[in-house]
């Protein structure tokens, strides 16, 4: 396993800065977040380029890129294939994906449907491009439960189409192990991030919080995982601090046995 900065972290600063603290903190790549003001949707290929120029240099890789493709938006057919652009352009064989516009409770059959069949249609162009789709486990989504990703992967039914892992919301501890144990065998990359409640109420420090992310890399790890393991979203109060704790701490787990 290896680490990672999802750029988001630090979206109010320049791209190049933020690929600056992701070298000082010894991070091994990058998930380039795809909004303003880091990588545009519609932008040039000279901007991705550059923003690719600018990763390579500092000895960085491109563990995913971090695109904003749903197949419940009414621009998904532009998303998807400015999804793709981007992911040449970065050499990277992975794209965060979404699903829904809803939370899974809320969603009708209707709502399935147009997630699943348009899922199905990205991860055939993925499939023929050697990519593989990671959609994020999120709250207000079809993934907002491991049901609802298990709904959409057995519907998809498609290799290219992977899990982008990450705690769920008001989960407990041990509901956080029983989780990953459902879902390891899907998971294509890791959104590390913890609380101090039950909630996400309070962020911490990802050692500190509730969910024992040692466990949990363990059964993926068992399950074949060897993907980034990447830090999502920092700590106001220290920002810089908490990426230089966090990658360390995630450092040691991906080098642990």
């Amino acid at each position: 396993m290896k680490t990672g900065l999802c750029t988001i972290a630090f979206k109010d600063r320049p791209f190049e800065a933020v690929l600056d603290l992701a070298v000082e903190a010894g991070i091994d790549g990058v998930e380039p977040w795809g909004k303003p003001n880091h990588i545009p949707s519609s932008c040039s290929g000279e901007l991705l380029a550059e923003r690719n120029e600018a990763i390579l240099s500092r000895g960085l890789v491109v563990s995913q890129f971090g695109s904003y493709a749903n197949p419940s938006s009414p621009l998904f057919e532009t998303e998807m294939e400015e999804a793709l652009t981007a992911a040449r352009a970065f050499g990277t064989n992975q794209v965060r994906v979404w699903a829904g516009r809803c939370g899974s409770a809320e969603a009708d059959d209707a709502a399935w449907r147009q997630a699943i069949e348009g899922l199905c249609v990205f991860s055939e162009r993925a499939e023929d491009e050697d990519l593989t789709l990671s959609v994020e486990m999120h709250g207000g989504r079809l993934t907002d439960t491991v049901d609802g990703c298990m709904r959409l992967i057995e519907g998809v039914a498609n290799d290219a189409l992977r899990m982008n892992y990450q705690p769920l919301s008001n989960e407990t501890a041990e509901e956080a192990i029983g989780n990953a144990h459902r879902i390891a065998p899907y998971v294509a990359a890791v959104h590390a991030q913890n609380f101090v409640e039950t909630g996400e109420s309070r962020r911490s420090l990802i050692r500190e919080g509730i969910i024992d992310y040692a466990a949990i890399l363990q059964i993926f790890r068992q399950s074949g995982f060897d993907g980034f393991v990447e830090v999502e979203f920092v700590r106001e109060e220290d920002p810089i601090g908490s990426l230089r704790a966090d990658a360390a701490y995630l450092r040691t787990l991906c080098e642990s046995p």
